[in-house]
């Protein structure tokens, strides 16, 4: 019996240790060593933020999340930092790298987890994609080449957004017994490249929407200065579909809200006016009028 008292101690205290060096490495990731680093990373501002800020902002007041992303000069993972508002040093990403060249890419946003980290293939560059289960945020990027030799590099990035917004306005009744909306939208990709900041896959976007939520937003990385994006409209009542509504021709521009006002629900929509405003430090106005907007039953 002692031996097995023994015995069972030993397995125990094996097991404390183990989960004690887990617990510490999963902090490690949290902005890397910083004792060990020859390159800090810190993020001090933020352009064209956000809906009530001026126009530069604290990281701590844009986003909940930060990642961290070093590419090798032939497009591969080299180093990544993830980090959520609360962890100690939000905001400040360290790495120990040989020395060499490398691609740097932040990423700041708010969706439910961390976005997917691409390597480069032969006709793409390397990427950071979103998908439609975690979501698509407000978005805001840096990316720049880092040259590694013998002193040490510390720098402080100012990121900028990269995602347009289109915000949706019904001048209609919602179905009564609608308790949620989805937003199906193709045109845009969620996917950043990490080299241009453009989008770089053409993604086919879901995004759902609260009753309560309006008026109701989207948000997607355009592949280029001016972009478009077709949206499908869909009023549920659990899993039963209501109402289904086709929207083209939506002009997007990064940094700009496109504001859609009209029925959205009822079916026989005749008109539906688009405007591309400014909102607080978002971009330029342009006014766009769609005559005639499909319905689906």
């Amino acid at each position: 019996m002692k031996h097995q008292n023994a015995s069972f101690l030993k397995a125990l205290l094996c097991g404390v240790m183990w989960l004690a060096a887990s617990v510490q490495c999963e902090k490690m990731n949290i902005s890397g060593d910083a004792d060990d680093a020859n390159v800090v990373l810190r993020v001090m501002s933020f352009e064209q933020t956000p809906f009530a800020a001026t126009t530069r902002a604290d990281v701590t007041q844009v986003c909940n999340r930060l990642n961290f992303v070093v590419f090798s000069e032939e497009g591969e993972r080299v180093e990544q930092v993830n980090q959520e508002l609360g962890d100690a040093g939000f905001g400040a990403g360290y790495f120990n790298l040989a020395e060499g060249s490398y691609q740097l890419a932040i990423v700041a946003h708010s969706s439910d987890g961390n976005p997917t980290v691409n390597k480069r293939t032969a006709s793409k560059h390397e990427s950071i994609a979103f998908t439609n289960a975690k979501g698509y945020t407000d978005t805001f990027f840096f990316t720049q080449k880092l040259e590694v030799g013998e002193e040490p590099i510390d720098l402080s990035v100012n990121l900028k957004r990269v995602v347009a917004k289109v915000r949706f306005v019904n001048e209609d009744a919602i179905p009564e017994k609608t308790d949620s909306i989805r937003f199906h939208y193709t045109g845009g990709s969620g996917s950043i490249d990490a080299l241009t900041s453009y989008g770089n896959v053409r993604s086919e976007q879901y995004a759902w929407r609260h009753r309560a939520d309006s008026p109701y937003e989207i948000y997607t990385i355009p592949w280029q200065d001016n972009d478009y994006l077709d949206v499908t409209i869909e009023a549920f009542h659990g899993s039963d579909r209501l109402t289904s509504s086709v929207v083209n021709d939506i002009p997007i521009r990064r940094n700009c809200i496109t504001t859609c006002r009209g029925q959205l629900f009822n079916g026989k929509v005749g008109k539906v006016s688009f405007t591309i405003s400014v909102d607080d430090n978002w971009g330029t106005p342009i006014d766009y009028e769609i005559p005639k907007l499909g319905s689906l039953n």
